[in-house]
C-alpha cells in the first residue's frame, strides 16, 4: 500500500495530506504538507524511511529532469519538475500558492513532482510531463495517475487581464471557467486549467484530483505568497518509490 509521511512526529499543527485510492500502490511515499514551521522533522522523517530527498531552485519554467541515484548534478539544479524511475528517491517539490502536482505511472513505477505556477501552467508544464511519460517510457497517458495539492484557488488568485487573455489564446477551451475576467482584472483558477490540460493530454479524468483547500483562504493551515509576501513558509509535497514492496 502507499505509505505516508506521519503528521505525529512533527508539530501538533502540522498536516500531510494524501490523494485518495492511491493506497492501492504498494510501495509509494507520498504526502502533500500545510505549512511547514520546521523544516527539521521532515527531513528526520525522510532519514528515517532511508530515502535521498531532492529539491529544486525552482524558476517558473517547464524544464523536467530526470533524477537518479548517482546523477552528478548540483545541490538544487535551476528546473521545476522531476521524473524518477529509480527507488530510494523522494521528489520533492515547495509551493505557497503555486500548484504543486505529483504524478505516478504505475506500471513502470515512475514518478514525477512539478511545480506549476501561472508561467509553467501558461507553459504547459503537465503536459510535457505526459509526453515525456509518454515519448521516454512508453507509458499509455491512460494509465498515469495525477494529483493536485494545495493552491491558492480561483476565489483568491486575482492577475492581471493579460495573463488570462494568454492563457485563453494558448490553451483555449481548456482556460475554459478557469479564467473570471473582471475589467483589467480577473480571477484565475489554476489547478483547474492543469486538469483539464492533463486530461486533453490523455490523462483520464477519474484519475486526476484536488487534494487540499485554497492556500489564500486556509490561513491557519497553509502559507500563501499572495496573502502574507516575502515572509510566507513553503508548503512541501513529495513523491516517491521506497522499494520495501515489489511491484504487483
Amino acid at each position: 500500500m502507499s505509505v505516508a509521511l506521519s503528521s505525529s512526529q512533527s508539530s501538533s499543527n502540522h498536516q500531510w495530506l494524501q490523494a485518495e485510492r492511491w493506497d492501492q500502490f504498494p510501495g509509494l511515499v507520498h504526502s502533500f504538507s500545510s505549512r511547514l514551521e520546521d523544516q527539521s522533522a521532515v527531513w528526520s522523517q525522510i532519514h528515517t524511511r532511508g530515502m535521498t530527498l531532492r529539491t529544486l531552485r525552482q524558476v517558473h519554467g517547464d524544464e523536467i529532469l530526470v533524477i537518479k541515484k548517482h546523477s552528478c548534478l548540483q545541490e538544487q539544479p535551476e528546473a521545476d519538475g522531476m521524473i524518477t524511475a529509480e527507488t530510494g528517491i523522494l521528489l520533492g517539490i515547495a509551493t505557497a500558492d503555486c500548484v504543486p502536482v505529483l504524478i505516478i505511472a504505475p506500471q513502470q513505477r515512475l514518478v514525477a513532482a512539478l511545480h506549476a505556477g501561472w508561467r509553467g501552467t501558461l507553459k504547459g508544464i503537465g503536459v510535457r510531463a505526459v509526453e515525456r511519460f509518454s515519448t521516454e517510457w512508453n507509458v499509455d497517458p491512460a494509465s498515469l495517475w495525477v494529483a493536485f495539492g494545495p493552491a491558492i484557488g480561483g476565489c483568491c488568485y486575482e492577475v492581471g487581464a493579460d495573463i488570462g487573455k494568454a492563457m485563453s489564446q494558448r490553451w483555449g477551451s481548456d482556460a475554459g471557467e478557469a479564467w473570471q475576467p473582471h475589467g483589467q482584472k480577473g480571477f484565475l483558477d489554476l489547478r483547474m486549467i492543469n486538469f483539464a490540460q492533463v486530461e486533453r493530454a490523455g490523462v483520464p479524468r477519474e484519475q486526476i484530483q484536488f487534494v487540499g483547500p485554497c492556500t489564500f483562504c486556509a490561513a491557519q493551515r497553509f502559507a500563501s505568497y499572495r496573502r502574507e509576501g516575502n515572509s510566507a513558509r513553503r508548503q512541501l509535497s513529495v513523491i516517491g518509490w521506497d522499494g520495501s514492496s515489489p511491484p504487483r
